[in-house]
C-alpha cells in the first residue's frame, strides 16, 4: 500500500479526519478492554545507513539509490536520522493508551532529491490502524535531509509501539487452533504482506472476545472470513509481571 503525498489525492486534513474518526471507533469497539498498561514512550531504534541487517529488537535501514539528472552534483544518501525526533511523532493517542494497543508499523520511505519524504509505503501493520495512522500523518512532507541536492533514496523504518518489555509480554495467537479456511491463512512473522489485519481482544484465559478489521482487503467476503477465523482462534495470554491479564492483540491474514 503506497501513499504518495500529492495534495488533490492525499491531503494532510484527509488524515487528520480520518484519524478522529478511527479513535472514536477504536474506542467504542474495544470498550471490553478494562485493563489499563504501563506504557513507555514509542520508540524509533531504528538507524540509516547504507546498508544494514536486522538482529532482534533492531530494524533494516536500507538506502536504494538512482541518478539524478542536474547541474550540481547530487549527494548520496547516508546520513543517520531518528525519525521521531525529525518528523515530531506523537507518543500513544489517547484511545492506544487506554486500550493497550501496541505493535511495531513497518514503513518503506521514499526520499526525494530535496531530502524530503514524497511518498511511502505500509509494509506492515502494528496491528492497529490508529497507531500506523499517527505515524503515517507525522511523516507526510517531512524533511528527514538537510536541505540540498540528493540521490532519491528508500529507507525502510521499524516504529515501536509497546510496553515496557521488563514487565508486559505480550499475548500470542495459536495458530492451530484457529478455524480452517479455504482462502485465508495466519500469517506468521517471516510472511511479507500487509494482508488483512484483525484487531482482536483477549481474555485473561486467551479467549478472543471481540475482533474487527483494522486494515482491510478489496474484497468485503474475504474481510468477513478474516473476522470468522480471528473470531476461533485461542491465545497464549499476554502476561504483566508473571500474572495473565486481558489485552488487545491482532492478527494478519494472507492469502492462500
Amino acid at each position: 500500500m503506497t501513499f504518495h503525498l500529492q495534495q488533490s489525492s492525499f491531503p494532510l486534513h484527509y488524515f487528520k479526519r480520518s484519524l478522529s474518526r478511527l479513535a472514536c471507533g477504536v474506542a467504542f469497539t474495544f470498550v471490553v478492554f478494562f485493563m489499563l498498561m504501563n506504557i513507555v514512550r514509542a520508540q524509533e531504534i531504528i538507524t540509516s545507513s547504507t546498508t544494514s541487517t536486522a538482529t532482534g529488537a533492531s530494524a533494516v535501514a536500507e538506502t536504494e539509490s538512482t541518478n539524478v539528472i542536474g547541474n550540481d552534483v547530487p549527494k548520496v544518501n547516508n546520513i543517520k536520522f531518528d525519525i521521531k525526533k525529525t518528523c515530531s511523532v506523537p507518543n500513544y493517542p489517547d484511545a492506544a493508551l487506554r486500550f493497550g494497543l501496541h505493535g511495531d508499523t513497518l514503513l518503506k520511505l521514499n526520499i526525494d532529491n530535496a531530502g524530503k519524504i514524497d511518498s511511502f509505503e505500509l509494509l506492515r501493520s502494528s496491528g492497529w490502524k490508529l497507531l500506523d495512522m499517527t505515524i503515517m500523518q507525522a511523516i507526510i512532507g517531512c524533511q528527514v535531509l538537510p536541505a540540498g541536492n540528493w540521490i532519491p533514496s528508500s529507507r525502510l523504518v521499524r516504529y515501536k509501539w509497546h510496553f515496557e518489555t521488563r514487565n508486559f509480554i505480550p499475548g500470542e495467537v495459536i495458530s492451530q487452533s484457529c478455524l480452517a479456511s479455504d482462502v485465508l491463512k495466519v500469517a506468521d512473522s517471516k510472511d511479507r504482506g500487509l494482508g488483512i489485519v484483525v484487531g482482536v481482544s483477549v481474555s485473561e484465559t486467551g479467549k478472543v472476545l471481540e475482533s474487527k478489521v483494522q486494515w482491510s482487503s478489496d474484497s468485503e467476503t474475504l474481510d468477513a472470513e478474516a473476522v470468522r477465523i480471528a473470531s476461533s482462534c485461542t491465545f497464549a495470554p499476554a502476561e504483566r509481571s508473571g500474572r495473565r491479564i486481558a489485552s488487545a492483540e491482532s492478527i494478519r491474514f494472507l492469502k492462500k
